[in-house]
């Protein structure tokens, strides 16, 4: 298998530091792509280098034939130069440089980061008047040429090059960086970016909406408790079934009045009711003379089991 100086590798596979599958769950979350560094720029004549800039981690994520994911990283910190074939001698062609990850990946015990069961290549694409870039199919028997298993490897393009009839020199013009990994779905869940707005409204403990899930695959679950019509100053409570919630997210409280409108109430300490959460049940108070509306309470949880 092709990797210049063992530079690219699964990023501690073996070698003590983490395991493979520590990888691979993160990477499920992303589509294939470039996550950071791997920028691809001219070095001479038909050689382009990769990556190892030194101001960013070259990391990407691999996907193998049945959807799978894992991480492919320049372990050697610096560019990895890669050759291309000599130029047609009428029209153009579009090779890819693609990066590989064996599967199995059967490395070198001994060996941290598994180099011997990864490479990076470039695959030559069909020359026209109107070239494409290789298909999933060509890549694939270009890696089995390789000497991995293509039909079953993990691999991600890197960037696509034109490769112009008689040309002696790579530019920056003819190299297209590839695509970046994006979070796979529109409706994963970050840290960060919690959208909640298009969930169903009243999910029952056994329902699952399967389009939000955490990036460690737990389901995001949504419940509204409602309080019906609350009386002036008084202490309402539902033993509603809570204790299983794992993480509680965010919390809402609403009220409609007589009318029907909507009053939002943010909870704790607002003049029109407080609002208390406890492993086993939620609790409101009216604070003052406020009873000609119904209360509701949104949780946004995952639940522990």
């Amino acid at each position: 298998m092709t990797n210049p100086n063992d530079a690219v590798g699964t990023n501690a596979a073996y070698g003590g530091r983490t395991s493979t599958n520590a990888f691979n769950d993160l990477a499920s979350a992303f589509t294939r792509g470039i996550v950071g560094g791997w920028e691809c720029v001219p070095n001479s004549g038909l050689t382009v280098s990769l990556g190892g800039d030194g101001n960013n981690r070259d990391v990407a994520i691999a996907i193998d034939n049945a959807g799978n994911r894992t991480t492919i990283n320049n372990i050697s910190g610096s560019p990895v130069d890669v050759t291309l074939d000599a130029a047609p001698v009428s029209n153009s062609r579009i090779d890819s440089i693609v990066a590989y990850v064996d599967n199995p990946a059967n490395g070198v015990s001994t060996v941290a980061d598994n180099p011997s069961a990864c490479g990076i290549i470039a695959v030559k694409g069909t020359v026209a008047a109107n070239p494409v870039a290789p298909n999933e199919s060509t890549i694939r028997t270009a890696i089995t040429a390789d000497g991995a298993s293509g039909t079953t490897a993990y691999y991600v393009v890197l960037a696509n090059i034109t490769v112009v009839n008689g040309t002696t020199d790579i530019t920056s013009g003819d190299i297209s960086q590839g695509s970046s990994a994006s979070l796979a779905g529109s409706k994963i869940i970050t840290a960060n970016n919690i959208d909640l707005s298009t969930l169903s409204d009243n999910y029952s403990e056994s329902e699952i909406d399967t389009g939000y899930t955490w990036i460690d695959g737990k389901t995001i679950y949504k419940k509204t408790v409602n309080f019906g019509a609350l009386a002036n100053n008084s202490y309402t409570e539902v033993a509603h079934n809570i204790s299983n919630l794992g993480y509680i997210m965010r919390v809402e409280c609403t009220a409609r009045n007589t009318s029907g409108t909507c009053i939002s109430i943010p909870g704790g300490g607002n003049s029109w009711v407080d609002m208390w959460i406890s492993t086993t049940k939620i609790t409101i108070q009216t604070t003052s003379n406020r009873s000609a509306f119904s209360a509701y309470v949104t949780l946004y949880y995952t639940k522990s089991n």
